[in-house]
């Protein structure tokens, strides 16, 4: 992890001098926008949204090393919850709402990154507060990991077919909303290049404490490039035993100055003193 750790760091100082040091690498194991009003203390009903119970909780499938989404307690539970405080307190220095969930090629752990911070950030939160967006819009594979039928997609909404309300799955446990996408997009980045996209982003920042978004591998395609110069801060995932670090290196520098705020190692080892958990859970 030192080199990826160096090219984090390279591309933290190639933006402002000012900014506060990035996250370091959090390891998650297997199981520019004007400044923006307070955040609301909870999202306004959308009252044509379905509710859900809950996501599926098995190890079967799509996300199967996913932490929250099976268990509750537990050792890499409160590593995605450390994740979250950390991503929580940066978003609020920077008077941001939205947060990308970045990976420099495919299969590297973002979706599953992007999904357990957004349930982890449901667990710090009494109020429904928290949205999870899929806008990964060639390969979606949010509505698939959540075991979700689509009639509406974040993908007609920034088309402008449909308004986002439509739009909406809720949960109840956790009190989580989800913008899944309908139908895959071959030619993505033209519908992420209109104005659309930007009166989207603002309306979800105006409703949510905290937007979550899954996005697109940035060295494969040029969607996240594009989505980026109308966000203010980005995770960077790397996968221990795939991702490698020339493509790690590359995507740092394509990713707009000051925009990367941090590093998650997705199936890294525990801390030492992780072990240690069970005896709290008792």
């Amino acid at each position: 992890m030192g080199e990826i750790s160096e090219a984090l760091r390279r591309a933290r100082d190639a933006g402002d001098k000012r900014t506060a040091p990035a996250l370091d690498p959090i390891p998650v194991p297997s199981p520019s926008p004007s400044p923006l009003p307070p955040a609301p203390v909870a999202a306004p009903p959308l009252q044509r949204a379905p509710h859900i119970d809950s996501p599926p909780r098995t190890r079967e499938g799509l996300w199967s090393p996913r932490a929250l989404f099976v268990e509750d307690h537990g050792p890499a539970a409160e590593s995605a919850r450390h994740l979250a405080l950390r991503v929580r307190a940066e978003l609020e220095r920077r008077r941001s709402r939205s947060v990308a969930v970045i990976s420099a090629l495919h299969d590297e752990g973002k979706t599953t990154v992007a999904g357990n911070l957004a349930i982890a950030l449901c667990s710090l939160s009494p109020s429904r507060s928290i949205a999870l967006v899929d806008l990964d819009l060639r390969r979606p594979s949010l509505a698939k990991a959540l075991s979700v039928t689509v009639k509406v997609g974040i993908d007609d909404v920034v088309a402008g077919d449909k308004p986002l309300v439509e739009a909406c799955i809720s949960f109840d446990q956790p009190m989580l909303d989800a913008y899944p996408v309908r139908q895959s997009r071959a030619s993505a980045h033209e519908l992420l290049v209109r104005a659309t996209l930007e009166s989207t982003l603002r309306e979800l920042e105006r409703r949510y404490e905290i937007v979550v978004i899954d996005t697109a591998p940035v060295l494969l395609v040029p969607d996240t490039p594009i989505l980026l110069e109308s966000m203010t801060a980005a995770i960077a995932v790397a996968r221990a035993g795939r991702s490698r670090t020339q493509a790690f290196k590359r995507m740092c520098e394509m990713i707009p100055a000051g925009k990367l705020i941090g590093a998650v190692l997705d199936e890294g080892k525990l801390p030492a003193n992780a072990a240690s958990y069970r005896y709290y859970e008792q």
